[in-house]
């Protein structure tokens, strides 16, 4: 097993954002993460990248506890991330900013930038190209860039197919699924349905920060609590009365 969260919570004062949380990914998966906004999906995330440190609860990697661990050395023990508005060096160009992340592995200048140019060729970006001048398919194109070139065995996708057009979001499933053939395990935080469709073959769905179900996506988006949870109580009944799944 890759990682394990166990009882994972995360409280605001009285206000319990993750309650209990468990998730365990075998090397290779991809699984998602959904639920409504605010079902307490991204604050798990965040537990599990190191960006927040859990309440109660333990986050294992490769067997290794980084309950506690920041999130350096999340980085370093192979934990990639990525966030829902990626930064960028604006003044730098597409093969600074990937060589930046490339650094963590390979101190090295000219070995960085060696490598950080062939993941900017996998990934599809101009490597000349200034920061500055990417729109929000090629800034998050180049969050993703950034992440791989510290060579993660997990990477942690936080809504990067967001605001995308149709088209091009089939070139950036295109690229999750030549990241994960590669030998990367992904766990993605989603709201398009079509990414969690087409991408994963394990679901998790959270609501008031608690994994209400578990399963493959076909399973999961027929299963009641889901279905209530997004659409209200009186969706289950309306799409039984109409006879839809």
């Amino acid at each position: 097993m890759l990682l394990e969260a166990q009882g994972v919570t995360k409280a605001f004062g009285d206000f319990w954002a993750v309650a209990g949380a468990d998730l365990a990914v075998e090397e290779g998966e991809i699984v998602g993460l959904i639920g409504p906004n605010g079902a307490g999906k991204s604050t798990f995330f965040n537990c599990l990248a190191g960006d927040m440190q859990p309440t109660s609860g333990r986050i294992l990697f490769n067997g290794v506890d980084v309950t506690r661990a920041s999130p350096e050395a999340h980085a370093r023990a192979g934990i990639g991330r990525t966030f829902q508005v990626p930064a960028t060096f604006e003044d730098m160009s597409v093969l600074d900013n990937v060589t930046v992340g490339a650094f963590l592995r390979h101190p090295q200048r000219n070995d960085a930038r060696e490598h950080a140019r062939r993941i900017v060729e996998m990934t599809g970006l101009r490597p000349e190209q200034a920061g500055r001048s990417l729109g929000t398919p090629g800034r998050k194109r180049l969050g993703i860039a950034r992440v791989l070139a510290t060579e993660p065995r997990l990477l942690l996708l936080d809504e990067a197919l967001a605001g995308l057009t149709p088209r091009e979001l089939q070139e950036a499933i295109a690229l999750v699924r030549r990241i994960h053939e590669s030998g990367v395990t992904i766990v993605i935080v989603e709201h398009i349905m079509e990414v969690i469709m087409t991408l994963t073959r394990r679901v998790l769905v959270f609501n008031q920060g608690r994994v209400i179900a578990s399963g493959t996506p076909e399973e999961v988006v027929r299963d009641d609590a889901v279905i209530e949870a997004y659409l209200g109580r009186g969706a289950r009944s309306h799409s039984r009365a109409s006879g839809n799944p």
